[in-house]
């Protein structure tokens, strides 16, 4: 009996050790993501090129390209003209500095 009772001891203690893990891993969501600043940055370079509010964005992934150089890309709706419409930006950085090398945009489908 006493072996039962240490076990269940035990397991009651692992699921509470994976509570407080899985609580403490959460992201807080009051830290903005490391992508935000290139995100900003590609809305603002978006709505003048194509002079054009962004009602929305997602963020389809980061390529690290060297040690010293990556690329966030995003994917934009817009409202051009009373009609929808999407752009994928591109935003080349340098990883070490935090210096814009290029922005790309390639129209798409919304």
């Amino acid at each position: 009996m006493k072996w039962m009772s240490a076990v269940f001891i035990k397991s009651i203690a692992m699921s509470l050790a994976l509570s407080l893990a899985l609580l403490v891993a959460e992201p807080d969501p009051s830290v903005d993501p490391p992508y935000a600043k290139w995100g900003l940055i590609a809305v603002k370079e978006a709505q003048k090129k194509y002079n054009s509010e962004i009602s929305d964005y997602q963020h389809i992934g980061r390529i690290n390209l060297s040690p010293t150089e990556a690329e966030e890309t995003f994917k934009l709706l817009l409202n051009r003209q009373g009609a929808p419409a999407a752009v994928i930006v591109t935003v080349r950085f340098n990883t070490v500095t935090e210096r814009l090398i290029t922005i790309k945009f390639r129209e798409t489908q919304p």
